[in-house]
C-alpha cells in the first residue's frame, strides 16, 4: 500500500467551436457555430433545416427533449460538428441556444 500512486484524472477537452457563415461549412471544419433561422423540422430524424438567409444547412440533434422545445421560425445559435464531404454538408448538433431575444443587426456588426 505505502508503493500505491495517486490516480491521475485526465482532462478532455473540446476543440473550440469555430464561428461560420453556413455558406462556408466545409468538412475540415471540425466544432462550428453558426446563428439562423429554422425554416422546417423532422420530428422523425429530429432534424431541422436553417437558413442564415445565405445558404441553408441540415442539423441533426441526439437530444429529443431539446428539439421539441424548437420551433419553425424561430432564430438560433446552432454548436455542433460538421459531418458529410462536398456540398453534402450536415452538422450533428451538441447544443442549439434559442437567439430569438438576440437583437440580430448588432449580432451582424459585431460578427460580421
Amino acid at each position: 500500500m505505502a508503493d500505491e500512486v495517486p490516480e491521475q484524472k485526465q482532462i478532455i477537452r473540446r476543440a473550440p467551436a469555430i464561428e461560420v457563415r453556413v455558406k462556408d461549412l466545409k468538412e475540415n471544419l471540425g466544432r462550428v457555430s453558426f446563428v439562423g433561422t429554422i425554416i422546417s423540422r423532422a420530428v422523425e430524424t429530429e432534424s431541422f433545416i436553417v437558413d442564415d438567409a445565405d445558404a441553408r444547412v441540415l442539423v441533426l440533434m441526439n437530444d429529443q427533449p431539446a428539439f421539441e422545445r424548437l420551433k419553425e421560425g424561430q432564430y438560433v445559435r446552432v454548436f455542433g460538428k460538421v459531418m458529410g464531404t462536398g456540398d453534402e454538408v450536415e452538422i450533428l448538433a451538441d447544443f442549439v441556444q434559442d437567439f430569438s431575444k438576440i437583437d440580430r443587426e448588432l449580432y451582424k456588426r459585431v460578427f460580421a
